[in-house]
């Protein structure tokens, strides 16, 4: 075993460093071979798609290629100077894909349409940083490397959550995230759509919630410590914008929502670009801003954060609100939420106790599982999977429901959600909460941990579907400040999430990692710079 591991290993070292040569892909390819020549981008030369399915993907290579060069390049089905081709399945799996560049042109090839915009991810990264500036630039030959590429990820989701109820991002913000997770190969958004302070979706049954709970007055445990780090340390990216403020009934207030033609728009360009978008909302507890519109959610009729569970009217409110979501967002996984709880208010109110009576269960505990069971009944009706934070656990769940396992307890994932045959999107707060603070050592830490346990055994590491970082917001308020914190890190969890763990190299990785920022210098990103050496 240990022969195998130690040429495994040799084996990764190889090719990258193959790639140091040129090719300067993230994250880490499976299998990269050059051969020593190279294709020259042109004007007048033409994208090719073999199946209509591909339009899309067509017309985003073409808007990644045509912005910083100037060239005309038309899409056509058929076959092009770049061919875009669509294979039978079983010749390859889900996100894979081959791509081939020669002299002459460039072949891609994948078994889906994710595959295929995996390969577009990988034509970016093989020309110049310079094609990814969002206006003209003059004096680039734009080469590509000759190379033969064939690549697999190791997990299906490969995710980022944006939460944009603490502070808000307007579309087109959303979009530009979104454009650099296409860019390293991520597949699932993940969308923090509502919690306490806001609600950012526009539900028109209920219109209030976006309406009013939009937007919020200012708040003094979020928004003066901001405000106060932006004067102290002179940082204009901890500053609020001024563009959010809005004066409702003569009060100013903060916020935003995205309307659901809004939504319908965020969610055709991601699909463009292969991801897919997770919404998440949140249920039963983290609602104090629904309560405030609509009182009788509440056991008590004042702001307690939880919903009354023991009345219908709360159940039809959720499933209502949930049904609008499974129309906008057309994925199998939907996010309840879950999480933080306080249950203790359910111990006081007569209908919760009563509802907690009449199934049977044994406390309130149990009746938080009784109301995630009935929500995942009610999902799969609708075709959707629930997906929650690892709370959801307490009380007992199916096995259908698929665990976020943030807090980084082993016994959790080892004893609770794989060894009970749930799936699990590993997102530890200790790697993956990027709103936490860095030093020098954050990234090194983050490639080289093992963010999935090495003690899980065969059965369970089946179960792990993948690896997820998470973008908390309530100490990033702007665009800026949140890539500051969220790149280059978000670079190194692309990797962990694609490439096997037994490839990932750190001196491997770092190299690649410093051609990459002159591509996020190109798109105006604002990281966080690597320590000086």
């Amino acid at each position: 075993m240990k022969k195998i591991l130690s040429l495994s290993l040799m084996l990764c070292m190889t090719l990258t460093n193959a790639l140091w040569a040129k090719v300067n892909i993230i994250p880490l390819p499976t299998q990269v071979k050059e051969t020593g020549s190279s294709f020259v981008l042109k004007d007048g030369q033409t994208i090719g798609y073999s199946d209509a399915s591909l339009r899309d993907a067509a017309n985003y290579l073409q808007q990644s290629l045509t912005c910083a060069t100037g060239f005309k390049i038309p899409v056509r089905q058929g076959k092009g100077t770049i061919t875009l081709t669509l294979c039978k399945k079983g010749k390859m799996e889900g996100d894979s894909y081959t791509l081939s560049v020669t002299n002459e042109g460039v072949q891609a090839q994948a078994a889906t349409y994710k595959g295929i915009t995996n390969a577009i991810a990988s034509i970016r990264q093989l020309l110049p940083s310079e094609i990814e500036t969002p206006h003209p630039v003059n004096n680039v030959e734009w080469i590509m490397p000759t190379v033969e590429i064939q690549d697999t990820p190791n997990y299906a989701w490969r995710g980022l959550m944006l939460d944009p109820v603490r502070h808000f991002y307007s579309v087109e913000e959303t979009k530009r995230l979104i454009n650099l997770m296409a860019l390293y190969k991520y597949s699932k958004f993940h969308w923090h759509l509502t919690d306490g302070q806001g609600w950012r979706i526009e539900i028109k049954a209920y219109p209030e919630l976006a309406k009013q709970g939009g937007f919020r007055e200012h708040d003094g445990c979020i928004d003066t410590p901001l405000l106060e780090r932006a004067k102290n340390e002179n940082d204009v990216t901890l500053e609020i914008p001024s563009r959010y403020y809005k004066e409702i009934n003569g009060e100013k207030k903060y916020g935003g929502y995205y309307t659901q033609e809004q939504i319908r728009d965020v969610v055709r360009y991601a699909a463009q670009r292969g991801l897919d978008v997770v919404p998440e909302i949140d249920m039963p507890g983290h609602n104090e801003m629904a309560h405030r519109i609509y009182p009788w959610l509440s056991c008590t009729g004042h702001v307690t954060g939880v919903y009354c569970l023991g009345q219908e009217r709360t159940m039809e409110f959720c499933r209502k609100v949930y049904k609008e979501v499974f129309q906008l967002f057309p994925y199998e996984y939907v996010h309840i939420g879950g999480d933080e709880v306080n249950r203790s208010v359910w111990e006081k109110c007569d209908k919760c106790q009563k509802r907690i009576k009449d199934n049977n269960l044994k406390g309130v505990e149990e009746l938080q599982a009784w109301f995630t069971r009935e929500m995942e009944k009610y999902f799969n009706a609708n075709g959707k999977k629930l997906l929650g934070w690892e709370e959801i656990l307490d009380g007992g769940v199916t096995k259908t429901a698929t665990i976020c396992w943030w807090r980084g307890d082993h016994p959790d994932i080892t004893q609770r959600s794989t060894a009970m045959g749930n799936e699990v999107v590993v997102c530890p707060f200790s790697f993956c909460y990027f709103d936490y603070g860095q030093d020098d050592n954050t990234l090194r830490n983050i490639y080289d941990g093992d963010i999935v346990p090495t003690d899980l055994d065969d059965n369970q590491k089946k179960l792990i579907r993948g690896i997820q970082a998470n973008i908390w917001c309530e100490w990033i308020p702007t665009e800026a400040r949140m890539q500051y914190m969220v790149f280059p890190r978000a670079l190194a969890m692309a990797e962990k999430a694609w490439t096997p763990r037994n490839c990932q190299q750190w001196d491997d990785f770092l190299p690649r990692l410093r051609e990459q920022l002159k591509r996020l210098d190109r798109m105006g990103v604002n990281y966080r710079p690597l320590p000086k050496e």
